[in-house]
């Protein structure tokens, strides 16, 4: 008796090519901090990618979401941290903002930052689709904090988010004074002075 193999089900279509993928975010990046986001064009990241109009718009409908995919990217990059201590934590999340803010990363947000104004849709998809997520979880670095008894149960949890974040993006939009390690650790140090962090055994 003979056995018939079973005919593998046929899929539609060819996977998407995560080659393909990283190139069009790359070069949406690229884009930006060249550019800015009046120079970004779906056939301007098509050509600076390498890939054909078709292929990036199966992905994307508009730069907007072009936009909010290269910046979710960069945040995949930086997890949030669970180390057990909040020193360790912030130290982390500030060497990751410092990254950010310094650099070529710090022209790409500030590409955004400049087309704020003109475009409400944008500022809150990317307040909607990332910043509201990531808020999330990094105040969830303050609240494991207080359950592990680091700082006090009455610290204002959203304040300290913003109090290690919004120095380092004053510097970058309004100062331009220096964003280096040394000024993270300053930072760090300063934060965890105003939470009150003691350690635990």
């Amino acid at each position: 008796m003979s056995v018939v193999a079973e005919a593998p089900t046929p899929t539609r279509g060819r996977p998407r090519s995560a080659e393909a993928d990283r190139a069009i975010l790359e070069a949406t990046r690229a884009i930006l901090i060249r550019d800015g986001y009046s120079g970004l064009t779906m056939a301007g990241v098509a050509t600076e990618a390498g890939v054909s109009s078709a292929t990036l718009y199966r992905r994307y409908q508009c730069r907007d979401d072009l936009v909010v995919a290269s910046m979710a990217e960069q945040d995949a990059e930086s997890p949030i941290p669970d180390t057990g201590d909040i020193a360790q934590d912030l130290a982390i999340l500030v060497a990751n903002s410092v990254r950010r803010f310094r650099g070529d990363n710090g022209q790409l947000v500030l590409s955004l930052v400049a087309e704020s104004n003109r475009n409400p849709a944008l500022v809150e998809s990317l307040r909607a689709r990332l910043s509201t997520q990531r808020r999330s979880e990094v105040r969830a670095v303050f609240t494991r904090a207080i359950e592990r008894g680091q700082i006090d149960a009455s610290t204002p949890t959203d304040l300290a988010v913003d109090l290690f974040a919004a120095p380092l993006f004053y510097r970058l939009a309004v100062t331009g004074e220096p964003i280096n390690e040394r000024v993270g650790r300053d930072l760090c140090t300063l934060v965890l002075r105003a939470i009150g962090y003691h350690a635990t055994a």
